[in-house]
């Protein structure tokens, strides 16, 4: 009984690391779609320190939202998307991505 009990555990570590291995995988060489609501921004207007807009807001949404950047506790939700790219915006840019300017389109494609 301990033998199956083994084998069986040893199945499922390995369907578990095979599925996580492939989940790394597909994310790596799929590019994401550009969602439905970004059609109302310009997707190739390159964002830098001093830039303003819903782009920027955008921008800083994407930062706080999927790479955890801390951009202060200004904008309507107190979580520093403001539109406004400021310092904290360069800065959590510069160490997520390594870039200080980027676009929309370069933002969404970047692996």
């Amino acid at each position: 009984m301990k033998d199956k009990l083994g084998k069986y555990l040893l199945i499922g570590v390995g369907v578990v690391v095979a599925v996580v291995v492939l989940d790394k995988l597909i994310k790596r060489f799929t590019k994401p779609a550009i969602p439905e609501g970004f059609s109302k921004l310009n997707m190739d207007l390159v964002l830098s320190k001093g830039s303003t807009g819903d782009e920027v807001s955008e921008l800083q949404r994407i930062l706080v939202d999927n790479y955890g950047a801390n951009l202060g506790l200004t904008g309507v939700d107190k979580n520093g998307v403001d539109g406004q790219f400021g310092s904290l915006t360069e800065k959590a840019l510069l160490d997520n991505l390594k870039v200080k300017q980027i676009s929309l389109k370069e933002l969404l494609t970047k692996k």
